[in-house]
């Protein structure tokens, strides 16, 4: 008999082709259910394990309503796999301990998508004082907060209930402490609750103010992963921050939203989004981060130190702080700087072995020879490409975006009550974060009521080295076509320190204040055109300033070009917000309408 070699081809190609078909996991064929009030952790667990093992593209399905969650999420070694809900509004996604939902490691190309997360008990609480003593405050809980009791308390903060955001101007007042360890939260009579502190505060009775217990586990953690997304996930609170990557390579968030639920006065503790050692690019858009304890966007990478050198490319380099980071990679390239000099580059290396050393240090062999001392500070310097649109910063404790990384793009977005600067360029030995930034473009965006509380600086917009140095190290920074609107205590529009070529064109600046809105320590190449500044108030003869404080020296700086022709222009302004509003009993703002 003739064999018939065509159809075992098309036999052979079918069977691949049915073996490398994506699959669904329904969580409810793992005993799964919604709305059952049982742990669902180690139904969806099994999903997750059963979907990874499957090994092809794979997506695992919550239906309608709310699950149960009492322990992490693992999502190790994954491959082209989604995990999704039927919408934030309609899958929940609740934790009942200080973990995290899902820690996800060495996985490529996941999507978790169309659910919201949030906890109960919550991680922190809100109410008015009603009693004052040097070891205690007592408070009477406002709905939807609760009386937590036994819980540790790592800060306080004044809050103004009125405006929705942690109290600005004279009222700032914040305290962090290192929880006493013998004394925890207890209700003291229905509805009060007694937060123990270390040491005497300058809080009254009568004020509005939250309560943060100590950190836990972040909403979303992702380590080594590649082609992460996150899309149409809402975060209402997280016992840490909401999503936070190390050495993620291409992240893509869309839709992601972290936002206070039903009245309550914060959402997660912390950042919205911190990401650690990025690599390749950052994209942003159509996304939003109100409430939060800290920062809505913080992106670095970290310095370590030379402790010794073996040769000319191997040397040991150790943490400072965490040790995770110390794992970067071969192929890395690294840059090195003086100790006394840390953003000033004078070497940098391939690495092309890295070897355990101990537990917070490794030895490092290079491609190439480097000159470098024992006590240099060392960065990767693979920072990604960090594309934003559309994103919105609102009535936060910190700042809206910290960059601690290089060419950044910050288009259409709105920063809105942020109680430090919109913008906060800073590497930071104090925090261990770097590298200095460089070609940053921030373009057609809009400032309002910025940088008049907790973490205020000199400027909406501040440059600011950590420490300042004596010479430029931030290079190539633009402002362009934004719509600047300065509440009564936002300080300047821009503090610049230790920068090097900033332009300041086409933007429209309102403000009521006489003084200078342009702040300058130890910068060169600072120029502006075409701006319009609107003062209906008083008149401003001086559009900048040296700061006289050390080490600033105007001597130092060079090549300031702000004269005052290049703030008289007349246009409307470029960027228009239309319209906050109340939608699903939920304050949020109406990102359709943003801009004109």
């Amino acid at each position: 008999m003739k064999f018939n070699y065509r159809w075992l081809f098309l036999i052979i190609s079918s069977m691949n082709y049915v073996s490398s078909e994506g699959h669904t996991f329904l969580v409810s064929d793992y005993g799964v259910y919604p709305n059952d009030d049982l742990d669902d952790t180690i139904g969806i667990q099994l999903a997750v394990n059963a979907a990874i093992k499957h090994g092809f593209a794979s997506d695992i399905i919550f239906e309608y309503g709310i699950y149960t969650i009492t322990s992490t999420i693992l999502i190790m070694n994954a491959t082209d796999l989604t995990i999704r809900g039927q919408g934030a509004d309609q899958t929940y996604l609740i934790g009942y301990n200080q973990v995290s939902m899902f820690f996800t490691q060495y996985c490529q190309a996941l999507t978790l998508t169309s659910f919201s997360i949030d906890y109960n008990p919550l991680p922190f609480t809100a109410g008015y004082v009603v009693n004052v003593d040097d070891k205690y405050l007592d408070i009477k809980v406002v709905p939807p907060h609760q009386a937590d009791i036994n819980r540790q308390v790592q800060a306080i903060l004044r809050y103004d209930p009125i405006e929705m955001r942690p109290a600005f101007g004279p009222n700032t007042y914040e305290i962090y402490q290192m929880p006493p360890t013998d004394a925890k939260t207890t209700v003291v009579s229905p509805g009060v609750l007694r937060l123990p502190l270390r040491l005497p505060s300058k809080f009254l009775k009568g004020d509005p103010i939250v309560a943060r217990y100590a950190f836990g586990g972040h909403a979303i953690y992702g380590q080594d992963v590649t082609d992460m997304t996150i899309q149409s996930i809402t975060i209402y609170t997280s016992w840490g921050m909401g999503f936070v990557t190390l050495r993620a390579r291409r992240l893509n968030i869309m839709n992601y939203q972290v936002l206070p639920q039903n009245g309550r006065w914060m959402s997660s503790i912390v950042d919205c989004m911190h990401f650690a050692d990025t690599r390749e690019y950052i994209s942003i858009s159509d996304s939003i981060c109100e409430a939060m304890g800290d920062d809505g966007l913080n992106v670095h990478a970290v310095f370590f130190l030379v402790t010794e050198i073996i040769s000319s490319n191997t040397i040991i380099i150790a943490a400072t702080n965490w040790t995770d980071p110390l794992d970067f990679g071969v192929g890395t390239t690294l840059e090195f700087s003086y100790n006394q000099q840390p953003f000033t580059i004078h070497e940098n290396g391939t690495v092309s072995s890295l070897i355990f050393n101990s537990t917070n240090s490794r030895k490092i062999i290079f491609t190439n020879s480097v000159s470098v001392n024992v006590g240099d500070w060392v960065c990767v310097a693979n920072t990604p490409l960090l594309t934003i649109r559309n994103f919105t910063v609102a009535n936060n404790r910190a700042r809206g975006v910290l960059l601690e990384t290089r060419n950044v793009d910050i288009r259409k977005s709105l920063f809105k009550r942020t109680s430090g600067p919109a913008v906060l360029i800073q590497p930071s030995i104090y925090w261990h974060e770097g590298p200095e930034a460089r070609n940053i473009s921030l373009s057609e965006n809009i400032y309002i009521d910025n940088n008049e509380g907790i973490a205020q600086e000199k400027g909406i917009i501040t440059i600011l080295p950590d420490p300042l140095q004596l010479v430029p190290v931030i290079n190539d920074i633009r402002i362009e076509s934004s719509t600047f609107y300065f509440g009564i205590y936002s300080q300047a529009l821009l503090q610049c320190d230790n920068t090097n070529l900033l332009l300041i064109r086409g933007n429209y600046i309102a403000t009521n204040s006489s003084t200078p809105f342009i702040s300058i320590c130890n910068s060169r190449n600072i120029s502006a055109e075409n701006n319009c500044v609107v003062n209906s108030e008083t008149k401003i003869d001086e559009y900048y300033s040296f700061d006289p404080t050390t080490p600033c020296s105007k001597n130092l700086s060079s090549l300031i070009d702000l004269p005052s022709s290049a703030f008289n222009s007349s246009f409307p302004p470029p960027v228009v917000l239309k319209d906050f509003f109340l939608l699903n009993r939920r304050y949020r703002l109406n990102k359709g309408q943003y801009f004109e």
